[in-house]
């Protein structure tokens, strides 16, 4: 059997957080200055998830690490001299 045909056949497990379906709620109760342990305890009362203080943090974490702009290569960027980030004050 080749790669392809076992490709063909097999689909590849992804692994999801079991909060991922509420991110938008721990999001949201985030932005309403809620503490990671209050929300933990909105998840195992509301939404009956047996969860960790630390699991939530973890995977807010990830998602904030992940929502991240990728930052530019030093290349990539355009040099300014100092003359020309200062040529309205000189």
């Amino acid at each position: 059997m080749k790669y392809e045909d076992w490709i063909a056949k097999n689909t590849p497990l992804k692994r999801v957080s079991s909060l991922e379906p509420y991110r938008d709620e721990i999001q949201k109760l985030l932005s309403l200055n809620y503490t990671l342990t209050q929300i933990t305890e909105y998840l195992r009362d509301v939404r009956d998830i047996e969860i960790s203080r630390q699991s939530v943090k973890k995977f807010l974490a990830s998602k904030t690490a992940q929502d991240k702009p990728i930052r530019a290569e030093k290349s990539e960027t355009s040099k300014v001299s100092l003359e020309d980030k200062f040529k309205g004050f000189l």
